[in-house]
């Protein structure tokens, strides 16, 4: 906190390969490593057996920043066949050095639609990360090998 000021949405800025993405009704994005701990015939623990790490990220776009994205998918044969694209997820206020999530997420699906007295369109759209998320540099993950 700065200044009495705590993070809210006014301090959030995402980046997408358009840019600087200022219709953003809403984000979601999670990520989880599926361990589970192994017990034995006594009911206690013996260790912890690794699961796979996956992530998800929802957007919520007005539709003029849809309409961008789905332009920048063109080239590669529509919104479906883009490459995972970077989103990149920032918090901080005046004063304050930003905190960043990188998120690598590959799209697979939107949807749309309009109702009698909208006052603006939205398209959520939804993916998977293909890469752990670095939050401050730092992954959530980093696999033996």
């Amino acid at each position: 906190m700065i200044n009495g000021l705590t993070y809210d949405f006014e301090s959030i800025k995402i980046m997408l390969p358009t840019g600087l993405t200022l219709g953003v009704e809403n984000i979601d994005y999670s990520d989880e490593k599926g361990d589970e701990v192994a017990t034995g015939t006594n009911g206690l623990p013996l260790g912890i057996g690794r699961g796979e790490y996956k992530g998800t990220c929802k957007l919520e776009l007005h539709r003029f920043e849809y309409d961008k994205l789905n332009l920048y998918a063109a080239p590669f044969g529509g919104f479906y066949n883009m490459p995972p694209i970077p989103v990149i997820v920032s918090f901080g206020n005046a004063g304050q050095p930003p905190d960043t999530d990188n998120l690598t997420v590959h799209f697979t699906k939107r949807n749309f639609k309009g109702a009698k007295g909208d006052k603006n369109l939205t398209v959520p759209i939804e993916g998977e990360f293909t890469a752990p998320m670095l939050s401050n540099g730092v992954p959530a993950f980093v696999p033996y090998l």
